[in-house]
């Protein structure tokens, strides 16, 4: 092994060239022969060496192996992002009851995990507000109803010619504002619901499951407290992904998306639904909405799992990160041009996602690329990480 002699009788020496230490590697490899070592060999010369000025760059036919191309048209789609995700209700599919007066809890129905349907009666409370209310309605009828006969007193005797114009105006005025003040007394004991007294039942506005619940009895309430119960409709729910609001522009509604929970085996695929309109002014996220089909798989309000959306939105093919080199300020790719022979071309990136990077120009759709072993055919570049 003279390589290794080689290195040994300089041990003085502070390093060892990038050549020879390769040079040890093969040969310590146990390749037998020089034809074995020719490919390697040659395309450790070409990384050593600068391309020429006019960037062509021929390998010998042996290192061919080394080198891989992909046509730009089949180069990939926009990437795909991962993002930590979370089991939430849909819009509409979780409601929060709190006290519509201030009061005492006299009764609670329900439990969590309870399934209820619409009208349920959820909590009942004893407020004094209420008893106020239902009478304010019942003397606003009461108002109503005489003021009704009196405007009809008047119209009889306006028509027998012993009453007067003024008067059964009078009468519909009085009337008029009585209906007005009983829509609005009906209006507040709408909050009260049925019933009679101080008495006031809660019900549940939609089928589903108490997630929460906050009420005991005897405990006292505020008008527009804290919610005393929470129900939700499990079988309602999306995928809430945090999309950073840099990769926001690659994400778009309909967009293909799957996501993983570590408690199942399976995962699940589904369309984005919405992206939000508002970025977090800490994280600097956005959630992303997924809709999903869960083939009979229980999802639960509250697991975390990773969510891969499909990018889009970009303009141009996307290449792997590992195609696209960095030399100086250019950004390069190198073009087949015949099975042996790859021409430098000088190319406009966008942003890498999930490990592609976005060509924006300088690539046509019948090129090939060199999308691995790149970095070997050019040794004054660095690779686009």
């Amino acid at each position: 092994m003279p390589g290794v002699c080689v290195a040994h009788l300089g041990g003085m020496r502070t390093g060892i060239s990038v050549y020879c230490l390769l040079v040890c590697l093969f040969a310590a490899s146990g390749c037998s022969g020089p034809t074995s070592d020719a490919p390697a060999m040659a395309l450790v010369e070409q990384r050593s060496a600068p391309p020429p000025e006019d960037g062509v760059i021929r390998i010998a036919e042996g290192s061919r192996p080394f080198i891989e191309v992909q046509t730009v048209e089949d180069a990939g789609d926009g990437g795909e992002l991962t993002v930590p995700a979370r089991v939430e209700f849909r819009d509409g599919a979780l409601t929060q009851i709190s006290a519509p007066f201030a009061g005492r809890v006299v009764h609670v129905h329900v439990r969590t995990g309870d399934s209820v349907k619409v009208g349920d009666p959820l909590v009942t409370i004893d407020c004094p507000d209420a008893a106020s209310g239902r009478a304010a309605v019942q003397t606003a009828r009461a108002g109503l109803r005489e003021a009704q006969m009196v405007l009809e007193r008047e119209q009889r005797m306006l028509a027998e010619g012993v009453g007067t114009e003024r008067e059964k105006l009078e009468a519909e005025t009085k009337v008029a504002e009585l209906r007005a003040e009983l829509a609005r007394a009906e209006a507040a004991a709408a909050f009260v619901g049925e019933g009679a007294g101080t008495e006031v039942v809660l019900r549940a506005p939609i089928s589903g499951t108490v997630v929460s619940r906050k009420a005991s009895e005897g405990m006292s309430v505020q008008e527009g407290g804290e919610p005393l119960v929470e129900v939700g409709n499990p079988s309602d729910l999306w995928i809430v992904g945090d999309v950073f609001e840099r990769d926001l522009p690659f994400v778009r509604e309909g967009a293909n998306a799957t996501v993983v929970f570590p408690s199942m085996h399976d995962e699940l695929s589904g369309r984005v639904a919405s992206i939000g309109a508002v970025v977090s002014s800490g994280l600097r996220t956005a959630p992303v909405r997924v809709a999903v089909d869960s083939n009979g798989m229980t999802l639960r309000p509250g697991m975390y799992g990773r969510l891969r959306v499909k990018g889009s939105g970009a303009d141009g093919p996307t290449l792997p990160a590992e195609a696209v080199l960095i030399k100086g300020k250019d950004s390069i790719v190198y073009v087949e041009t015949d099975s042996l022979t790859f021409t430098r071309r000088n190319v406009t990136v966008g942003r890498s996602i999930g490990g592609r990077v976005h060509v924006l120009s300088g690539l046509s759709p019948q090129d090939k690329v060199v999308v691995r072993g790149a970095v070997f055919l050019d040794g004054a570049a660095d690779q686009l990480i």
